[in-house]
């Protein structure tokens, strides 16, 4: 079965795993669902129009809360301490108006748990899902056979994004 992975990231210079959550459809499927059901016309639409789903993450018409978890859903970003109670209100909020369909895991109100428990790590970040490669490790090196650092210059902190920036006060 899938899994979906918190990490737990030092950014510049590592990430670990913080907890893992099984089933990985619980974790990015959830928001993207949502968002393709409010703006795409289906829930399923994510899977035919990813293209379409992305961008959604800039529209100044769906609150600026909404769009940070759907960034949240994004390789190679992470939350930062500082805003680890933001994250959790952005989370609730988004539960709020996108409860889960019946019998389908959600992770988000055990990822509310996590960021309300304020671990001791500089920023917390997602593996949404284990079929895919882990977007915090960097590319293999064949010589040493382990992974290389991944280039921290491609990642950001969610709250810092520039497609947030208009919305902050």
């Amino acid at each position: 079965m899938s899994y979906s992975t918190i990490k737990a990231v030092w950014p510049g210079q590592k990430s670990e795993k913080l907890e893992e959550l099984a089933n990985s459809h619980g974790l990015a499927p959830v928001v993207w669902g949502t968002f393709a059901e409010r703006y795409l016309g289906g829930r399923n639409n994510w899977l035919f129009k990813s293209e379409e789903l992305w961008p959604l993450a800039n529209r100044s018409d769906i609150p600026v809360g909404l769009r940070a978890v759907l960034i949240m859903t994004f390789d190679k970003v992470y939350v930062e301490k500082k805003d680890y109670p933001r994250a959790a209100a952005d989370i609730e909020a988004f539960l709020q108006v996108a409860p889960s369909p019946p019998n389908h895991v959600n992770h988000w109100p055990r990822i509310v748990e996590i960021f309300k428990s304020n671990p001791d790590v500089p920023a917390i970040g997602f593996w949404c899902t284990s079929v895919s490669e882990d977007p915090y490790l960097g590319d293999w090196n064949e010589e040493i056979e382990e992974y290389n650092q991944p280039n921290w210059d491609d990642f950001a902190s969610v709250y810092d994004q520039d497609i947030l920036a208009a919305d902050r006060p």
